[in-house]
């Protein structure tokens, strides 16, 4: 059962003023049955199905689910709510178009810390009509496929509410019906929350009807009443595996691919100079006096007066600053524009209840593989690089080496850089926008 008592939210815009989107509701919900909540635009409908689903916060008012509070939860607490207890199906479905409806649906479970169960898998596929649709990718299907796909996401960790948002808002009449037909099924064993517009869906087939204007309820109308009995609030911690994260986290940056190649060609150069620099500095600071008793001192001398005359000692430090400050220049604009072109992925993460350690475990390993890939290419090209230069410059004697402490450092570098940029930025993302304000603008 879910109860609002004096529920208050307000809006405030840029200019300072402030939009009461909720003015004092309070209601009682059911614990299953199909609950239509009829509203024009901005009649605050939405901004009250987002409160129940933990996805915005009310300014004041209890929002009791199940006899706990939710209104006095802090946002990991509300991750852990909406992923045990709440099922969206959106207008504009928010699937992942690169997943299979497999992946689309197993990872509401994954996201609970269980593994995909295929008993359970073909279960759910046969009950929402998308069996031998497993295997096809989302942008691959139908909008009602898509529709599909999301009530059954929903409807596999078996949520206390599942509310949906303008289901039919953007499919036609025959699959709106078909759509309909199968929400009303899953409210026999479930309550389903359903904003819309339009009344005559709604008295074909609610349950019951609450309409908003203004904020405020003006009319409620119970056709069917519930009576079954209440479920017990459980707040549970999952946590996604391993396994689980490396897989989306690989899945997410093999979908770029060709971005992906040309950051990893851009980092190497960056990377094979800093090495090639590297060795430079340390072949005329150190390297070189070690060489003396075996090829003379005046050779190596006039060996490294050679080299300075192609580049300075103080050039190659300027160079040097200046790689690496490119290097990081690159990193933040890939990763920056990875994270930006990636909101719909976070946003629904975030909305089936990923937490925000979650998000950032599946978007880091994308980090990581730029960083080790950049480091195997550059220290190949820079091994080719130091046999040529040994060639021309030191008649093929092995004088001038790679640097292995500007190697450890490069490593070092591109596994702290890449990391860190991504942990920022999808930290920057999470908590300066709402979950339902991601999922808004993407």
């Amino acid at each position: 059962m879910i109860e609002l008592h004096n529920v208050i939210k307000n809006y405030t815009t840029r200019l300072g003023v402030v939009t009461k989107a909720l003015d004092n509701i309070s209601l009682t919900l059911p614990n299953k049955g199909l609950v239509f909540i009829l509203g024009k635009s901005g009649s605050g409908k939405s901004t009250l199905l987002n409160i129940i689903g933990g996805l915005d916060v009310a300014n004041s008012g209890n929002v009791i689910v199940n006899g706990r509070d939710i209104h006095g939860l802090n946002q990991i607490e509300l991750d852990y709510y909406r992923n045990a207890h709440v099922g969206f199906v959106f207008q504009d479905f928010n699937i992942i178009d690169s997943f299979t409806i497999e992946q689309n649906i197993g990872l509401a479970l994954e996201l609970q810390g269980n593994s995909v169960d295929q008993e359970k898998m073909k279960e759910i596929l046969d009950y929402v009509g998308l069996s031998g649709y497993e295997s096809r990718k989302g942008n691959e299907v139908s909008g009602g496929q898509k529709q599909r796909i999301a009530i059954a996401r929903a409807l596999i960790k078996n949520p206390t509410i599942i509310l949906a948002d303008e289901p039919t808002g953007n499919l036609d009449t025959n699959t709106s019906n078909q759509i309909m037909d199968l929400l009303k099924k899953v409210s026999k064993d479930n309550l389903v929350v359903i904003v819309s517009h339009d009344p005559e869906e709604a008295e074909l087939y609610a349950d019951r009807i609450i309409k908003i204007k203004d904020g405020r309820i003006f009319e409620d109308l119970v056709l069917t009443e519930d009576l079954s009995e209440v479920r017990i609030y459980e707040l549970r911690k999952p946590k996604l595996s391993f396994i689980s994260s490396w897989k989306y986290g690989i899945h997410s940056v093999a979908d770029k691919k060709g971005q992906l190649i040309i950051t990893d060609f851009l980092l190497a150069i960056c990377l094979l100079f800093t090495l090639l620099l590297g060795s430079y500095l340390y072949f005329l600071t150190i390297s070189s006096n070690s060489f003396y008793e075996v090829y003379g001192q005046a050779k190596i001398v006039k060996m490294t007066q050679d080299l300075q005359g192609y580049l300075s000692l103080k050039n190659a430090e300027i160079l040097l600053i200046g790689m690496y400050f490119g290097l990081i220049s690159i990193l933040y604009v890939f990763l920056s524009m990875s994270i930006t072109m990636r909101r719909k992925q976070i946003g629904i993460f975030k909305a089936l209840g990923a937490s925000t350690k979650d998000v950032l475990r599946i978007f880091v390993w994308e980090g990581l593989l730029i960083g080790v890939i950049s480091f195997i290419v550059s220290t190949l090209f820079g091994i080719a690089y130091i046999i040529d230069i040994n060639k021309k410059f030191f008649d093929g004697l092995p004088l001038f080496e790679l640097n292995l402490i500007q190697l450890l450092f490069n490593l070092t570098l591109l596994i702290v850089i890449p990391v860190g940029l991504t942990i920022g930025l999808t930290l920057y993302l999470i908590k300066k926008n709402s979950v339902i304000s991601i999922l808004k603008e993407i």
